[in-house]
Order: C-alpha cells, then structure tokens, then sequence
C-alpha cells in the first residue's frame, strides 16, 4: 500500500491541452531522430543509445494506447510486445510519428473519466493523459541532450510534473522498491521555481516522516532547499539535473538530498 503523501490535485494542465501538447511532443522526437545518429548516448539514461530510447518511449506509446482502446479494467502485460521500430534508422521518425499519432487519436477518443486500469490512485482514462505527457515530455529531453540541444519545458508543464512525481511516488512501490525508504524523522526538503509570477504555484515543501512522506505547496525554509527555474526543478525531480548543476541554486543539507534522489526517481 502506498504510504503517506496525500497531495492538492489541482491541475495546471488541462486534459485537451495535455493531448495537444503530447502530440507536440511526438513530433519533437521524431524530428530529433531524423538528425540524429542512433547510436547516440543518452546523458541521464545510463548506457542507453538514442536508438534504446525510441524504442521505449515507442513501446510505452503502444502499450498505453492498446489498454486506452480497451479502456482496460486490468494492466495489460507489456512484456511480449515489441514497439515495431524498423531496423532501418531513416525509416524511424516516420513510424515514430504514426505510433504516437495512434496514442493521441486514442486519447482524444477516450472520455477522461472513463474508468480503467491505472498503477495510481486515479484509474480513469486522465491518469494516462497526464502520465504520457509527461512521460513523453521527459524523454524528448533526454533525446534532445543526446543530441546537444538545450531543452526547454513550458512552466505550467513543468509545474504539473512535479506534482505528478509527488503524488505517484508511493504508488510507485510496485516497481521502483526503493521508494518505500523515503522515510524520516521530519526532515524538509524545499523547492523553490525562481521564473514563476505567482499564476502558478512555484514552492513545494516535502517533509519525510516515519510512515513515508507529505508534501504540499508552501512556503517555508527547509533542512535542504533547491532553487532554479521551473523547467529545471522538473528535470532534477525526473533525475536529470543533479546537485551541483550549475542551473541550480542548493542550499542546506547536500546529504539530504543526495538521499531523496537516489530513493525516488523512477
């Protein structure tokens, strides 16, 4: 069972604006491939090559849009599926485009309230519109620091990342075991966006607790604090960004902190 970490729900992202902004996405990737060589490291992904990626952001594309057409009431096994990548690279922006393509139409199809499987506590249609968002938003990242090009996250996207990884941590359990030790004795971790102008909300304050953790939008001084532009509280979050980047501004207890990224990224 998950532990702790009740959460605001308030979206900053509408689900029509998330399916729009995910299709944006894909064809971000698909243009990154087609300059790109695919066997190009992916910083952040450990030994994988911009081909590996692909093929999973491809494969997780698939896998959701085949249970959003079943609206699924249990987990498909995506283990025997394959994404259906070509083998020839110059074929794969093409492919990679009219796979994603097939997600979106599913997702536009689908009422977000429709019931069916999630691995979370919403298990509608909208936990899958969100999830792929910022699923898909991540990965281009990756695809695009492989490729040298500086990335860039709309703030409302970025904002409603981090609250997603929140919320869907201790849910997580289930495949990343790691994240039941995020425990503690009321230690504080704060994040601070420095580029916001108050439409959004910009601090998150995350206290762990000796039955898991909570968080909320406040705020207050931590035992450790992370400071810098919204986009960049994500990709750190996400485990992209690390202490010591010079994009942010770390305050308070490193060690702190060095544990929560080693326990929660999933």
């Amino acid at each position: 069972m998950p532990t702790l970490a009740p959460s605001p729900r308030r979206r900053t992202v509408r689900h029509e604006t998330a399916i729009d902004l995910l299709d944006g996405e894909i064809r971000r990737i698909a243009e990154l491939a087609a300059d790109t060589s695919p066997s190009t490291p992916v910083p952040g992904c450990g030994d994988w090559t911009l081909s590996d990626l692909i093929d999973h952001v491809g494969l997780i594309h698939l896998w959701v849009r085949t249970m959003v057409e079943k609206l699924a009431p249990e987990r498909i096994d995506r283990r025997p599926m394959t994404s259906g990548m070509p083998q020839d690279w110059s074929a794969v922006p093409a492919w990679f485009s009219r796979n994603g393509a097939g997600l979106v139409a599913a997702l536009r199809a689908a009422d977000p309230e429709s019931p069916m499987y999630s691995w979370a506590a919403v298990k509608h249609v909208s936990f899958w519109i969100r999830r792929m968002l910022h699923e898909t938003t991540i990965h281009r990242t990756d695809a695009e620091a492989a490729a040298g090009v500086v990335s860039r996250i709309e703030p409302a996207v970025a904002v409603d990342a981090v609250d997603e990884l929140l919320e869907l941590l201790p849910f997580a359990a289930i495949f990343r075991p790691d994240v039941r030790d995020l425990r503690g004795d009321g230690e504080t971790i704060h994040l601070h966006a420095t580029d916001l102008d108050g439409e959004l909300p910009g601090e998150w304050l995350i206290t762990l607790e000796p039955e898991g953790f909570r968080w909320s939008h406040a705020h207050v001084k931590g035992a450790s604090a992370v400071r810098g532009k919204a986009q960049d509280l994500a990709l750190f979050i996400y485990g992209r960004r690390k202490v010591g980047d010079p994009e942010l501004e770390v305050l308070g207890d490193r060690s702190l902190l060095a544990y929560w990224s080693a326990k929660s990224v999933f």
